[in-house]
């Protein structure tokens, strides 16, 4: 029996294939290399950074499920001054300026993402500051846009004997995270969210 080919099905099936390869092609041009962009507002910081090498800071995670402690010590690194944290055995840390800025040249955040304690952005706090950054993903050209986070003192309090301001940190769609940051040396405190607490121990 011979079997026979409709032509039409057989060029409606060619099509399908050249559009799936055509269309993977595509998906991977244009995912290809993708780099997330943040985007600051303009900040006017009032103050330097404050930490000295030889200080130590200690602050206990709180989580849903258990709690764990960590440790940044601060060090002189020649030209800037070190931070590192201590439990984690095979990290280098950062090199700051005394803008409080590492090589990653941003306000929010740092090369290393474990320096929790401190960011640079703490360096402009009043008691009518505000700020945001917007997040981006560059690919193919395009620049989309992914969300935008809000920071805001809400007050300027005291926090365990210290003078401390209230920072309110939201994004556009997630729950508000609240640091209470210490007025004088410019880092953490407390820091709440859902789930989670961070508490300064012990400087």
């Amino acid at each position: 029996m011979d079997l026979k080919i409709d032509p039409v099905v057989l060029g409606s099936i060619t099509v399908l294939i050249v559009l799936i390869l055509l269309g993977s092609a595509t998906f991977q041009s244009l995912f290809a290399n993708p780099k997330i962009l943040i985007k600051e507002a303009p900040l006017s910081k009032n103050s330097e950074f404050r930490l000295k090498p030889g200080e130590q800071y200690q602050y206990s995670y709180i989580l849903q499920n258990g709690s764990l402690n960590m440790t940044f010590r601060v060090f002189e690194g020649g030209n800037c001054t070190g931070i590192r944290l201590m439990e984690e055995r095979n990290g280098t840390g950062i090199c700051v300026d005394r803008n409080g800025m590492d090589s990653a040249g941003s306000n929010a955040s740092f090369a290393e993402p474990s320096i929790l304690f401190f960011k640079p952005w703490m360096l402009a706090l009043n008691e009518t500051w505000r700020w945001n950054t917007s997040m981006f993903v560059s690919y193919n050209g395009a620049l989309n846009h992914i969300q935008d986070t809000f920071y805001r003192v809400i007050r300027k309090e005291n926090y365990s004997g210290r003078d401390a301001f209230l920072v309110e940190i939201k994004s556009e769609d997630g729950p508000a995270e609240y640091d209470w940051i210490d007025a004088e040396k410019r880092i953490a405190l407390r820091v709440m969210g859902e789930g989670y607490e961070v508490v300064l121990a012990e400087d």
